[in-house]
């Protein structure tokens, strides 16, 4: 298979890049100059299809990110600052910033050729007015912890103040933050889509998810909406107007479907890149001689969330018993043929964040069995389950529907009966477990004890190992990310103790504590880290991608006409 470029070792090095040096130390990036495509072929006519077994179920990038939305909004908006493939930080809306010796100031220097798809020129007003949004008392979309430490932003979601005192415009192109702490994780925050100001400033941050915008979108990005067919694709057309690197692919549609109809679509040559395609189909699409698969690392974690409220998952003991519970290896070698390594840690195994020093619970069923014991479950040797007041022990495990995770969920299945806990899968798809169990009701309600049990998902850095603060800090209320209602005060302190620190190591053995205290709570059972695979068709030359998305490079790709 094609492999991504990436190197490890890189990955494991950049932290120094990652926490944002004080003491006087100024950050600054060159955003791409307008260039043409290594072909000379920007002006072609050319078209591509992509394609995804999870429909898109916001082209806002505001309101609750998830990657299927994300490999769509990338190619519609920028950011105002992007890691590179080595995660050290560089311009794309802001073509350089300076901070304060203190590290409380940022201040970001705008592109001036920068338009958005409409023809509005993008200024300093669509930064403050993105930002401020975030903070808004209304908002609900999830990105607000990107804007928390900038000073004023509480006191204005509070509806203290009628805006956030710490953002500042100096003048159309230049844009002043002022942080009340220094924050190791400020630029990685700032590694977020920017949004029109002329479109959207009489439309309530509440309301955005319902807003017209959200379906026909104007951005600043390398393409721009055309069409949304609900169910079966997206259509978009390239913005010559485009600042950086022009792509030479002219349209892009984006269809999704389920993963069996997409990777027959990818073997007859109707469709020319997959995103995730299913481990089980790889030697297929390798064997079509108009077919490949390119694989990639991802700095992702597959793991089972489970709910503190529920009464059984409560007990730490029952959790640990899961887990003891679990053969990991037999389901990578059985499930993904080498395309995956076990994990005990809810950091990525390559990245700096992940500890060598974590909870491992190797596979033992009779101590799982003795740990349910202990917790006060008795054998029902009729039925072969634990019971406990009479009830026996069940669990609903919540997934979303794909190839992979069906074969994940039934080996799962067998492993917990065989330790006497009855396990009901539940499938549904991305949007329906996201917005429905884990953020119910599109994140205006919050979870319960009886939202669900178990679930299963994947979990990431995209820029910086503090965005698992919200996920393990303690927080409640809707919308919260902390959707299993994990707590532990000490995990609490050394989530606020990481963002001040400017010493990168320091700061890496923050997030070790971190993850050695969560491994031995068990809120999730980390289970495996995998690499991407992605079907290409023999049409797409030069592909390329990373960490940062499926389709996050495009302006990189040809096609082959």
């Amino acid at each position: 298979m094609k492999k991504c470029k990436k190197s490890i070792a890189l990955l494991l090095a950049v932290v120094s890049l990652l926490a944002i040096c004080l003491g006087g130390c100024g950050g600054s990036g060159n955003a791409s100059e307008t260039v043409a495509s290594a072909t000379g072929t920007a002006s072609q006519d050319s078209s591509i299809i992509l394609a995804q077994t999870s429909e898109v179920a916001n082209l806002n990038p505001m309101i609750q990110p998830r990657t299927p939305d994300s490999n769509a909004q990338c190619l519609i908006f920028s950011f105002l600052v992007t890691p590179d493939e080595q995660l050290n930080y560089v311009g794309d809306l802001a073509e350089s910033w300076d901070i304060s010796e203190d590290g409380t100031v940022y201040t970001f220097h705008l592109r001036q050729d920068v338009k958005w798809h409409d023809g509005e020129d993008f200024n300093a007003d669509d930064v403050i007015f993105t930002l401020t949004s975030l903070a808004a008392p209304t908002y609900t979309g999830g990105n607000e912890s990107r804007v928390m430490s900038i000073v004023g932003a509480k006191e204005y979601q509070a509806g203290e103040a009628d805006s956030v005192s710490g953002l500042k415009k100096i003048d159309d192109y230049t844009v002043e933050m002022t942080l009340l702490a220094p924050n190791a994780a400020f630029l990685a925050n700032m590694y977020t889509s920017m949004l029109p100001e002329h479109i959207l400033k009489d439309v309530d941050p509440g309301d955005w998810g319902t807003d017209d915008f959200n379906r026909a979108p104007i951005g600043t990005g390398k393409y721009k909406f055309v069409e949304w067919k609900a169910g079966q694709y997206i259509k978009l057309e390239r913005n010559d107007d485009y600042y950086g690197q022009m792509p030479s692919i002219k349209y892009v549609t984006l269809q999704f479907g389920a993963d069996t109809t997409l990777v027959a679509a990818l073997m007859n040559g109707e469709i020319d890149v997959l995103y995730g395609l299913p481990s089980s189909e790889a030697e297929n699409v390798m064997a079509m001689p108009n077919s490949s698969v390119y694989e990639y690392e991802q700095m992702t974690v597959y793991y089972i969330g489970l709910n503190q409220l529920d009464p059984a998952l409560s007990d730490l003991r029952v959790r640990q018993a899961l887990a003891y519970a679990l053969d990991k290896q037999t389901i990578v070698d059985t499930v993904y043929d080498g395309a995956a390594y076990t994990c005990d840690d809810v950091f990525p195994s390559n990245h700096w964040s992940h500890s060598e020093n974590v909870a491992v619970y190797e596979y033992n069923p009779e101590k799982a069995m003795s740990l349910l014991e202990e917790a006060g479950y008795v054998m029902n040797e009729s039925t072969g389950y634990y019971e406990k007041d009479g009830k026996t022990l069940h669990l609903t495990y919540d997934m979303s529907t794909s190839t992979d995770g069906k074969s994940v969920a039934a080996l799962i299945q067998q492993y917990w009966k065989a330790i006497g806990v009855e396990m009901e899968v539940i499938e549904q798809d991305f949007a329906t477990l996201a917005y429905t169990k884990l953020l119910p009701d599109n994140a205006t309600k919050e979870t319960t004890a009886d939202s669900f049990q178990c679930y299963t998902l994947g979990f990431g850095v995209e820029a910086d190992p503090e965005e698992y603060n919200g996920y393990f800090s303690t927080s409640t209320g809707a919308g919260s990310w902390n959707f299993i209602h994990y707590s532990n005060a000490k995990v609490d302190e050394l989530f606020q103790q990481q963002l001040l620190l400017s010493d990168p190591e320091e700061r890496a053995a923050c997030f070790h504590e971190i993850a050695e205290l969560i491994s031995e709570d068990v809120p999730w059972i980390p289970l495996y880290n995998k690499a991407g695979l992605i079907g290409l068709s023999n049409r797409v030359q030069d592909y390329v991608c990373d960490f940062r998305g499926a389709f996050f490079q495009i302006e990189k790709w040809n096609i082959a006409e």
